[in-house]
């Protein structure tokens, strides 16, 4: 076996592997000033975030333009509502012009006694809302089959009051109503309402007619041999008491409800 020499050298005088040397030391960098002694690029990045900047922009941008869009808001509604009072009609669109039923404008109005649809072409309030469960359908009285059982419940009535046994002039009629009381007239027969339902209290106060006509409502009090129609078409020998404008008395208000189911 050949033997080689070694030198064995101490490990002080080895140098390192990532040793620079003397002659070539890297100058130190000259320390940077910065404003008030904040880096910006580090100091205010750990505080200003980009949420912070961006919130920040939207609030500036929002409190330049807040008075002014309040005033265009303001200045808008004016002038819309000039237009469609006609104030100022040479100024406004042709469309406004055009609108002589005030279509317009009863878009733009909210009236609770006229608000809740109740079927038949007819609108409400809140009080009468309930009559929108048991619209109209178009199996219905005829004008003329309605105008005979109004009579009929009128001569009955006026003869014999509320004494149902002895009622003659209603069992003769072709279309048969449904005689009940208040409280079943819809909760039990709002079914019968095409051919009419006859509400007859027990204490002898008002009698109801209520019945689909023509696909529309009609209401009917019967009072001491003596009528008036509420709501829809007006029977010839009875008071009109409906109204052009749409609106419910309270007397008739009163009287429909007292045929409301209960709850």
């Amino acid at each position: 076996m050949t033997e080689h020499q070694r030198n064995v050298i101490a490990a002080s005088e080895v140098p390192a592997i990532d040793a620079t040397p003397a002659d070539q030391v890297q100058p130190e960098a000259a320390p940077v000033e910065y404003p008030d002694g904040i880096n910006p690029r580090w100091d205010v990045a750990q505080i200003a975030t980009r949420g912070h900047i961006l919130v920040g922009r939207l609030e500036y941008i929002f409190d330049k333009v807040k008075l002014p869009s309040i005033w265009l808001w303001f200045l808008l509604l004016v002038l819309t509502w000039l237009m469609l009072n006609g104030k100022i009609e040479a100024f406004g669109p042709r469309l406004m012009r055009l609108d002589s039923a005030g279509t317009f404008q009863r878009m733009l109005t909210y009236d609770p006694s006229t608000y809740f649809d109740i079927g038949g072409g007819v609108h409400a309030g809140p009080d009468l809302a309930w009559l929108g469960h048991y619209a109209p359908t178009p199996e219905s009285l005829s004008v003329a089959d309605h105008e005979a059982l109004i009579a009929a419940v009128v001569a009955d009535s006026a003869q014999f009051g509320t004494d149902l046994d002895k009622w003659a002039a209603v069992p003769e009629l072709k279309t048969q109503p449904t005689v009940t009381r208040p409280a079943k007239a819809f909760a039990k027969n709002s079914a019968e309402l095409r051919n009419g339902v006859v509400s007859v209290p027990e204490d002898g106060r008002d009698i109801v007619v209520a019945a689909y006509v023509e696909g529309r409502w009609a209401f009917t009090i019967v009072r001491s041999g003596e009528c008036g129609s509420m709501v829809g078409p007006v029977v010839k020998q009875c008071h009109n008491e409906t109204r052009d404008d749409g609106r419910w008395s309270n007397m008739v208000v009163s009287t429909i409800n007292t045929l409301k189911p209960k709850e």
